[in-house]
């Protein structure tokens, strides 16, 4: 027989949802409850199934998840204006017979026969709510006018305005180049693209004439600029701004702000999003409102004035995404008039916060005396770049990522969604522009989706791992749907995007065998010798170390795997030993997200857990043995290479040594269990001559083969072959 569940779908708002799961623990107590939400939410015997995506991709997701196992009951809310009537659809069509309606009363029904009053009495009285809301004097529906039809009529403008724009032909295409038209500090170390200006903006009064100056046509400033500059952009020319300097996001008026769409805008997918979104500002606000009234009334008539065409050779949509605000420019160090390279990057390089940064840090700084670079990045705030990168790239661009735990469904893989920007997008291209690089190195998988955006240079992709041969690994040892789902949508988008690319970079011989359809190097990990040295102190004698950042999945599932199967044997064995966990920044927040996947315990005697470390040395100096517990791993662990750099001995699964050439017994110990794991550091603690020996023997290791100097050197080399 199968095990039966319960399941609560958190179809209503925050608190309603609280209610729900109480309520739905409170029946059937005996029952395992499973909740279907966009969150994880709280407590420890509720097991979370992530809702995300469309009705299809949930029901497969559902399914999988509640295989084997009969559902006794399926809780679902009722509750208006709240954006998850496919969640009460998918619970529906998983259990038609245990569908438990409830609404914001807490009230239910049941899809029997019996429950036809309780039904009935639900619906009369939703009806009711809905006459009250809609119908009284403040109600949506009360107090129409006329002004209802005049903005149908300017919607219908709008439409056939969208259609000329469509056959609108460009005329006089031209590419002016890079000169600047309005400047707030021509001659900052930092600025933004921006579509916006005041009165005390310096304009090039040649330009300023061909342009025909400001339109009168505008009665608010601030939109007597913004078409200034537009036009300005459509020529080519670019508008900078301060970027010290907010951008003005006063709200235009919207009867200019209509005017302008009509009399500026050429894209008709820019013409019709805005103009929509703009009526329906003005339609919200005109009960009662003369001058909202009169804008809508005058609306069809600006729509109907002639398109105006495109003269620049930059698409509307890039620069408009280019000067959204998102995109700050830095100057760096002089330019010496060196090969150029671009270097496109899904995270900072600075600080030293994961394995990718390190090795980004490291072999820039090196390439910096015989190139010069550009760095392109997606960024999480606007800080200005540190120093140490600003003295290596003679100009970065920053792209403020606009972050979303709801990324669109388009049969790619979830975090290439995650880093997909129009911003970024257009920033790429008008630096690519700007500069003329030889080279453009996009760095980590999901950024090959931007191979296109750096021609003519000759992009270069540097695969940290073969993603689809990580998920391959997650999913063997978890057939879980999503992982399954992803490991289709990362083989898929790898190896299209291979073939686009000059040059696939990857960390070890063993990733660049998976590589097809193009060139591929293998420029391996290293470590920089100079700041990681043999500790002169002896270390804290059973204290071990791991560190992994919580933001790859696979450091999680490597600390799980050793505090299941072997921390409390060896807390048996050496009673004071101590685990510390560099767990990298914001590592609440990825234990919550990724708690579908694995729900770690870190409430256990003996752990020491710490976010982001920006100089781990101390944490090397002070532990006796540092683990890599991997069970999936591709590419190559960086933080293997930094303990045998400091002379302290590892204890890894075949996961953690993945790709390195590293001799098991002689450089490291190599187990394959929690228990051999124990085992391993209860012998280690109990012997600092064998901890020595490891130790030395790790660092003869990497300084024989795994010196950053080295591998720069190589990277030169495949440099010079692509120009």
């Amino acid at each position: 027989m199968k095990p039966k569940i319960k399941i609560a779908f958190a179809s209503g708002t925050d608190d309603l949802n609280v209610l729900l799961i109480e309520r739905m623990r409170n029946v059937f107590p005996e029952l395992p409850l499973y909740v279907v939400s966009e969150f994880p939410p709280a407590g420890k015997d509720l097991h979370w199934v992530r809702y995300r995506g469309g009705l299809t991709e949930n029901l497969a997701r559902c399914r999988h998840t509640f295989r084997g196992k009969s559902i006794r009951l399926a809780g679902v809310l009722l509750v208006p204006n709240v954006p998850f009537r496919r969640m009460r659809v998918l619970a529906f069509l998983l259990a038609p017979l245990y569908f438990l309606a409830i609404n914001e009363n807490l009230n239910d029904f049941m899809l029997r026969p019996g429950s036809l009053p309780a039904m009935g009495r639900h619906f009369a009285w939703r009806v009711r709510n809905f006459v009250r809301w809609h119908l009284n004097e403040h109600g949506a529906l009360a107090g129409r006018g006329l002004h209802d039809f005049t903005y149908l009529i300017a919607r219908l403008a709008g439409f056939l305005a969208t259609v000329r724009r469509r056959s609108v032909v460009a005329k006089g295409r031209s590419d002016a180049g890079l000169e600047v038209f309005c400047a707030d500090t021509p001659d900052a170390a930092s600025f933004r693209y921006a579509l916006h200006g005041d009165e005390h903006s310096y304009f090039d009064p040649v330009k300023l004439e061909a342009l025909d100056g400001l339109d009168s046509a505008y009665t608010t400033p601030s939109l007597r600029y913004l078409d200034l500059s537009h036009r300005a952009w459509q020529q080519g020319w670019p508008t900078v701004s301060s970027a010290s300097a907010p951008l003005d996001e006063a709200r235009f008026d919207t009867e200019d702000h209509l005017r302008f769409l009509a009399r500026t805008v050429v894209s008709p997918r820019v013409f019709a999003s805005q103009w929509k979104r703009v009526l329906r500002e003005v339609h919200v606000c005109a009960k009662g409102n003369p001058a909202a009234i009169g804008v809508l009334r005058k609306a069809a008539g600006m729509a109907f004035r002639p398109a105006p065409s495109l003269t620049c050779a930059v698409a509307e949509e890039e620069f408009l995404a280019l000067a959204d605000g998102s995109v700050t420019v830095h100057r760096g160090k002089a330019a010496t008039g060196k090969p150029r390279i671009i270097i496109a990057s899904a995270y900072l390089p600075f600080p030293l916060s994961h394995g990718g940064a390190v090795r980004i840090h490291n072999l820039t700084e090196r390439a910096a005396n015989s190139w010069d670079q550009i760095l392109v990045c997606f960024v999480e705030t606007d800080t200005p770049p540190p120093p140490e990168l600003l003295a290596r790239f003679i100009e970065i661009v920053l792209v403020k990522r606009q972050g979303s735990h709801s990324v669109p469904q388009t049969g790619r893989p979830e975090v290439v969604e995650q880093f997909a920007s129009a911003s970024f997008s257009a920033a790429l291209r008008q630096t690519v522009r700007k500069w003329q690089p030889a080279i453009a190195q996009l760095e980590f998988t999901q950024m090959a989706q931007y191979a296109a955006d750096c021609a003519p240079a000759s992009p270069v992709l540097v695969e940290h791992d073969i993603t689809f041969d990580l998920y391959g690994q997650l999913a063997k040892n978890n057939p879980d749907w999503d992982l399954l789902r992803e490991l289709r949508l990362w083989r898929r988008f790898e190896t299209a995007l291979w073939r686009d690319m000059a040059c696939v970079v990857t960390m070890s011989d063993t990733d660049k065998a998976q590589v097809s359809g193009t060139r591929a190097e293998t420029l391996p990990n290293g470590v920089d010798l100079n700041r990681f040295r043999v500790s002169e102190g002896a270390p804290e004698p059973h204290r071990l170390l791991f560190v992994g950042s919580f933001s790859h999945l696979p450091n999680i599932l490597a600390l799980d795997f050793f505090l299941k199967d072997g921390w409390e044997l060896l807390r048996e064995t050496v009673p004071d030993a101590q685990l510390h966990i560099i767990a990298g920044a914001n590592h609440e927040y990825f234990l919550e997200y990724q708690s579908s996947q694995v729900r770690l315990n870190l409430d256990q005697p003996g752990l020491e857990v710490e976010g982001f470390v920006s100089d781990v040395r101390s944490a090397y100096a002070r532990a006796a043995v540092v683990i890599a517990p991997l069970v999936a791993s591709a590419g190559t662990n960086l933080k293997i290479l930094e303990a045998m750099a400091c002379g302290r001995p590892v204890i890894s699964t075949p996961g953690g040594v993945n790709g390195l050439a590293l001799t098991p017994g002689s450089d490291f110990i190599l187990v394959h269990s929690g228990r051999e794991m124990a085992e391993a550091a209860a012998r280690l603690f109990a012997s600092p001559e064998e901890r020595e020996r490891l130790g030395l023997a790790g660092r003869r290791r990497v300084e024989e083969s795994y010196g950053w100097d080295a591998i720069a050197d190589l990277q030169n080399e495949l440099y010079s072959s692509l120009l």
